[in-house]
């Protein structure tokens, strides 16, 4: 767990221009910068950010925050994410309390990594066979790839750094077996797998020997889960958010050299297909995907089974396979155009339906018969608002009419309703100009608070009491605050303010006093003189 006082540390050093602006282009106007809102689709920009008050906020659908938020709601991840990943682009080291986290343990897989790192530099076979393939020196230090030594040398380095066997058997870096223990990857080039935030949480290791597993990827951990991890996420995340697209390919090599290429909003699997366990973080990301696999046997099964469960959990996308016997990394080496290839894609349903089709004779009734079926039971573990388009689709490629798809429906009555904030549209100039400046001078709070109370506003009563308590973060309130038409007041006019705004309060209270039925004469009388002496006083300047 980070330690609060070092987050506030961090926010103390933190620029929300400096951060908004690797994401979004702003443009500055007056004392703050504008944009188009990244949260919604606007011509006009009405996202606005504060630099004096390091927030921002959108007058179109109401966003607001600071830096922090910004990067949670933009990439998708969670604060502690979003901290780190700040700290990270500051150079700023965060503090940890040893409660739930995990920092010890990372930290040893990063000295593990610097070990991995200086045995690649002596390994010259291993090092060549990294160049061979294409990959830059460059990549090499970005990637953070090394090489694993013999069982001796690992041990004998956990032990330099005082690692205990059994926490590094823990952390998947050694493995015990019945002959003892042993390092989970020997004499192989290892390619470190990194949390979303830039963390190492395992390593896969490429065997340069004759080893019949070319790739081994570590078992499940404390810290990493293979079914859920991608490889090169960390580096790819910022362009998949942008382009609002990933490529999701096979190995770690094709990886590397896409990025290499300039396509870095590529990832890989720790496996041959995607599993169900991935979906959140695509879900979080909001992007189409693209797969970009192998055409052989295996990257064919892999990417009908992937597109086949991306389609049931509504992602929108295509299909790439390379000719058979190349992949990703192949074509980049040989100068090869990608682009055609990633713009000739295959989409999801598409290739689903042709795939099945290959599998029988349409000549024989029979055959065909099991294709419908097969087809059929396809369509039906689709999301209802797609399963007629893809029926049609069917009917196209298949040239069998969609009656015979029998499609069932389980489409709900309940209808997805976008819940804006809701913002007030109407401002008064002497309202929001009393709350601006007890906004931006909060020690004037207490000299106002017992002779204005919410109820004496007329359109602003709630942003009033936000104030009062508080909630300086609301987004109704920073609407009023970022708005550079309504003006902060010196503290003199800010009472000649609340004097008028209490005259008319006073003589509002009279005439309703005088209307009201459920009072005798009397009363009225009373309650009326009362209301007169506060007018009298306010006069003689006595507000509170």
């Amino acid at each position: 767990m980070i330690k609060q006082e070092s987050i506030e540390s961090l926010k103390s050093i933190i620029n929300v221009v400096d951060i908004i602006g690797n994401y979004i282009q702003l443009k500055r106007k007056g004392s703050n910068f504008v944009a188009n809102c990244p949260f919604h689709s606007e011509k006009t920009p009405s996202f606005v950010v504060s630099p004096s008050k390091q927030i921002y906020h959108c007058f179109g659908c109401g966003v607001t925050g600071d830096a922090i938020k910004f990067l949670m709601d933009y990439e998708n991840i969670s604060y502690p994410e979003a901290v780190e990943k700040i700290a990270s682009l500051y150079n700023f080291k965060l503090e940890y309390s040893n409660k739930n986290y995990n920092y010890e343990e990372i930290n040893v897989l990063e000295k593990v990594n610097q070990f991995y790192i200086q045995e690649l530099i002596k390994e010259k076979k291993a090092y060549n066979y990294l160049l061979d393939r294409g990959i830059q020196t460059n990549s090499i230090e970005k990637f953070g790839l090394g090489f694993a030594p013999s069982t001796a040398k690992q041990i004998k380095f956990l032990e330099e750094i005082n690692v205990p066997l059994e926490k590094a058997i823990e952390l998947g870096v050694l493995a015990k077996g019945e002959n003892g223990v042993y390092a989970r990857l020997i004499d192989r080039i290892t390619f470190p797998i990194f949390s979303a935030n830039n963390r190492i949480i395992a390593y896969g290791g490429r065997t340069i020997s004759n080893h019949p597993a070319k790739y081994i990827n570590y078992s499940n951990t404390k810290l990493f889960n293979k079914s859920k991890s991608f490889y090169g996420l960390n580096f790819a995340r910022e362009k998949i958010i942008r382009k609002r697209e990933i490529i999701i390919t096979e190995g770690y090599i094709d990886v590397i050299m896409l990025h290499q290429a300039g396509y870095s909003n590529a990832v890989a699997v720790l496996g041959t297909s995607l599993t169900s366990e991935h979906l959140p973080m695509l879900k979080k990301m909001e992007c189409n995907v693209l797969l970009a696999y192998d055409g052989d046997k295996a990257g064919i099964n892999a990417a009908f089974r992937s597109a086949s469960l991306l389609l049931q959990n509504s992602f929108e996308g295509g299909i790439v396979l390379f000719p058979e016997g190349k992949d990703a990394a192949d074509m980049i080496k040989n100068g090869e155009d990608l682009e055609s290839f990633f713009s000739n894609r295959i989409n999801f349903s598409q290739f689903i339906i042709e795939k099945i089709k290959e599998k029988y004779n349409f000549k024989s009734v029979a055959e065909k018969e099991r294709a419908v079926e097969e087809i059929r039971n396809f369509l039906n573990s689709l999301p209802d608002l797609i399963k007629e388009e893809i029926a049609e689709e069917a009917s196209q490629l298949t040239s069998i009419p969609s009656r015979f798809f029998k499609i069932k429906q389980r489409y709900s009555s309940q209808t997805a309703t976008y819940n804006k904030n809701p913002l007030s549209k109407r401002v008064d100039p002497t309202e929001a100009s009393i709350i601006k400046t007890l906004y931006e001078n909060r020690d004037f709070i207490n000299d106002v608070a017992e002779c204005l109370t919410p109820e004496m506003f007329n359109f602003h009563q709630e942003e009033l009491r936000m104030i009062y308590q508080e909630e300086y973060q609301n987004p109704k309130l920073i609407e009023i605050v970022l708005n550079e038409e309504i003006k902060v007041i010196d503290y003199n006019c800010l009472f000649y303010s609340i004097k008028i705004i209490l005259s008319k309060f006073l003589e509002k209270r009279i005439l309703e006093v005088k209307n009201a039925k459920e009072i005798s004469l009397e009363e009225k009388a009373h309650k009326i003189k009362k209301l007169r002496a506060k007018i009298v006083a306010l006069n003689k300047g006595e507000i509170c």
